[in-house]
């Protein structure tokens, strides 16, 4: 096996763990803070959409970062940032701090550490098969979802803010070995690039071809495909993340108990993880963006079910087929970018693309907050996202290259 693959087998290892405590396991925690303070359900959403603001506003910054100071680096600031977030959650008593330990230290670090460094590295190293290793890595968070159980048996017996502290420690003892051997393949497999197309004149499988788009910024703000193919995908977040930070608590509202809910989420993640491979394989043969379009339909019919239906089975069955829309919608983002953009400034084109599709990744969960609080259900809300899934169908149609 050629040795750029570790790379990515590496990097869906490291996004499994920082995606099952920092994006899904989460979610575990909500129920804690609604009991333990009696904060409002929008007010609790309220920090989970400031942490995706905080992606829109300093997505730019980040991106810039990463192609300035260069992705190995910035993977070791990134996870530092984390942990300390982490240990920050643990000491949480008023609303403003559960805000700054999820935002300025969980999400940023989250961001900075795992999964904009590696996603450079991936789409610089990769021309043939990009798609496919794109969906390896983006497996991570389907391998993350049998993390979630276990946050959630963390709270109920330690208690949420030992969960936190505990997360921290994980974080930090699998994170910067990790960061380690991935930076150590990229520089083995660049060295190895440049060492054989001095010998026999080889190109890279890096470098861009003469055929790739390779965008500036400046060039791709002038371009109208960045943003269909932005707005698109801020509908999209919009739903998946409104779906995600209530999943837990409105299934414990329906009866079931913390650590049930906790496992059908890890579930979920779980069962998008063949999605992702699968949309990855497909990528590099079909279409990219009607394989998207089509999971995005899926997803609509998904959402609008689990929203009106609590029956046990009805609900189940709409979760997988929302769980692999979601994962393979996840797997295909990346590679979509990069084929129209090239990777010239990927990590900045990436990162002001999502601050656009912060309005969406923002509206999300408070949508959803706001329409339980004043209806005592989410239906309206989940009928507010099917809806929105369609919208994003019609705008994804549209980016076409």
């Amino acid at each position: 096996m050629d040795r750029k693959w570790w790379l990515v087998i590496a990097g869906c290892l490291t996004h499994a763990v920082n995606t099952g405590f920092c994006y899904f396991g989460m979610s575990a925690f909500f129920p804690s803070f609604e009991r333990e303070f009696g904060w409002s359900r929008t007010a609790i959403s309220g920090a989970f959409s400031l942490a995706r603001v905080e992606s829109g506003m300093l997505g730019p910054l980040e991106g810039y970062i990463v192609d300035r100071v260069g992705a190995p680096r910035i993977m070791y600031i990134g996870i530092t940032i984390c942990v300390l977030g982490f240990f920050s959650l643990s000491f949480v008593n008023t609303l403003p701090m559960l805000y700054l330990a999820i935002v300025v230290g969980i999400v940023l670090g989250s961001s900075l550490g795992y999964l904009v460094p590696i996603s450079v590295l991936i789409a610089k190293t990769f021309r043939e098969k990009r798609s496919l290793a794109f969906g390896i890595f983006r497996t991570g968070p389907g391998i993350s979802g049998a993390l979630v159980p276990v946050v959630g048996a963390m709270i109920v017996a330690w208690g949420w803010r030992t969960a936190a502290m505990t997360s921290a420690v994980i974080l930090l003892a699998v994170g910067v070995p990790m960061a380690w051997f991935i930076n150590y393949i990229y520089r083995q497999h660049a060295a190895a690039e440049v060492s054989a197309g001095q010998i026999d004149g080889h190109v890279s499988s890096a470098a861009p071809r003469a055929d790739d788009p390779q965008y500036t910024l400046k060039e791709a703000l002038r371009s109208k495909l960045f943003w269909l193919f932005s707005i698109a995908m801020a509908f999209r977040h919009l739903v998946t993340e409104g779906v995600s930070v209530h999943f837990v608590i409105l299934l414990v509202d329906r009866g079931w108990s913390t650590e049930a809910a906790s496992g059908l989420l890890g579930l979920s993640a779980m069962i998008g993880a063949p999605a992702r491979l699968l949309m990855g394989w497909l990528g590099d043969i079909l279409d990219k963006r009607c394989l998207a379009m089509g999971l995005l339909a899926a997803l609509s019919v998904s959402v609008l079910l689990m929203g009106w239906s609590a029956a046990p089975f009805l609900f189940t069955t709409c979760m997988v087929i929302y769980s692999l829309a979601y994962g393979g919608l996840a797997a295909l983002q990346e590679p979509i970018r990069a084929d129209y953009f090239g990777t010239k400034a990927f990590a900045t084109i990436q990162g002001v693309s999502r601050s656009v599709t912060t309005a969406g990744t923002f509206m999300g969960p408070i949508l959803a907050g706001v329409f339980y609080d004043l209806t005592k259900s989410y239906t309206v809300a989940f009928t507010i996202f099917a809806v929105m899934s369609l919208v994003s169908m019609f705008f994804m149609f549209l980016a076409k290259p």
